[in-house]
């Protein structure tokens, strides 16, 4: 990753990022245990309004079709004609432009760019790797799909921090499909967001008398919760398996026990865990990932890992039941979901006020719902471009 000195550039450069409103701990109904078609839980600003509000924008650095080849968005010009999908070359009417440091939007997912890996799509599309702004739409079966709601864990993801990103947006008369490294993708529609560039003012001065009503979409864009998009994520699931990318549901849970990996006799969704000893530190670890990125269609940016239902502690003469509402389980746990499960974050801490009760060995039951459908396995770190660094002058 690129590295830089920060210099609190996140207002002059296009205005204070909403933050993102995810909450990794918030609860939903019936949406909790691991299925595809959850939706209720954590919205996570996936409503129309963004589309409204976070510009289409590319990234420096995106190559973009145009008349004379493929150029570098920052190169282009007003004026420049730029190949659409139609066939027909477009004139750039405006160039719009906006960036961030890093110490302002990390962790911020309605800001944080999100790159489609090459090939993610299908064979060379996009040819290289694409970074865009996450609400900026892709041209696929006929819909236009923010990148956002694509975003995978595998071929299309979005980075925690970046040291800078500079975003530029691409104006025609009309609201286009263009090529951006080899892929269908959208051009800027004004949609009551001009003034998110910090040259907005040069719009104004160049086309004093714009009268283009605004939201005039080319085409439908699909919206988070579709059966169509639902569509969409499964195929590009195959193709990131197709790529190399695997995946498993299993989500392999097991004790650590000062310090120790023991494994666990499962039987019809209860783990059991034999402890030769009394101990006094117990964490319950397993794979763990963000069903928004794992699922067809859920809105829940929690790190999950296991589903707790029951934990047992035992031995020949004492039984210790722990329910998921008791308030101890706390560390390495979200919150209690009705008071009948809760999940971990992948590395969960059984209190120690528990262990104490037994004085030798004793046997350690989880009890567990359903898991995800599908945990990662070699997950790779996300390479930030190093012009990621390169500000807007």
């Amino acid at each position: 990753m690129a590295s830089t000195e920060n210099q609190g550039q996140g207002n002059d450069q296009g205005g204070d990022p909403d933050r993102d409103d995810d909450n990794d701990d918030n609860q939903g109904d019936d949406n909790n245990q691991g299925n595809d078609d959850d939706q209720g839980h954590d919205g996570d600003d996936q409503g129309d309004s963004n589309h409204h509000h976070d510009p289409p924008c590319y990234c420096r650095g995106t190559l973009i079709r145009a008349e004379r080849g493929e150029v570098c968005v920052e190169d282009l010009a007003i004026g420049d004609r730029v190949l659409t999908i139609s066939g027909e070359s477009k004139p750039v009417k405006w160039i719009g432009k906006r960036g961030y440091s890093g110490q302002f939007i990390a962790g911020n997912r309605t800001v944080l760019p999100v790159v489609v890996r090459a090939g993610a799509l299908a064979p060379d599309i996009p040819a290289r790797d694409l970074w865009v702004s996450p609400w900026h739409a892709l041209l696929l079966d006929g819909a236009l799909v923010p990148a956002k709601l694509l975003v995978n864990g595998q071929t299309i993801l979005q980075p925690e921090a970046v040291d800078q990103v500079e975003y530029f947006h691409l104006e025609f008369e009309a609201h286009e499909v263009i090529w951006a490294e080899g892929a269908p993708a959208e051009s800027y529609v004004e949609c009551d967001n001009r003034q998110g560039f910090h040259n907005a003012h040069e719009f104004a001065a160049l086309y004093p008398d714009d009268r283009r009503a605004s939201f005039g979409r080319c085409l439908p864009v699909l919206e988070p919760g579709t059966a169509e998009l639902a569509a969409i994520r499964d195929r590009l699931f195959e193709r990131a398996a197709a790529l190399g990318h695997s995946a498993t549901a299993d989500p392999d849970l097991h004790l650590v026990v000062d310090g120790t990996i023991v494994a666990p006799r499962l039987i019809d969704g209860r783990y059991t865990f034999e402890l030769d000893a009394p101990t006094h530190e117990v964490w319950l670890a397993s794979r763990c990932g963000v069903p928004a990125e794992l699922q067809l269609l859920s809105n829940d940016r929690r790190c999950l890992g296991v589903c707790i239902e029951q934990l047992v502690l035992r031995d020949a003469h004492l039984r210790v039941e722990i329910s998921p509402a008791h308030p101890s389980l706390c560390e390495g746990f979200h919150e209690d979901e009705r008071g009948v499960r809760r999940w971990t974050n992948g590395r969960g801490w059984i209190p120690e006020r528990f262990l104490r009760a037994f004085t030798g060995g004793f046997t350690i039951e989880v009890r567990c719902l359903p898991p995800l459908p599908r945990y990662l396995l070699n997950r790779k770190s996300i390479d930030i471009p190093k012009h990621f660094s390169r500000l807007v002058a």
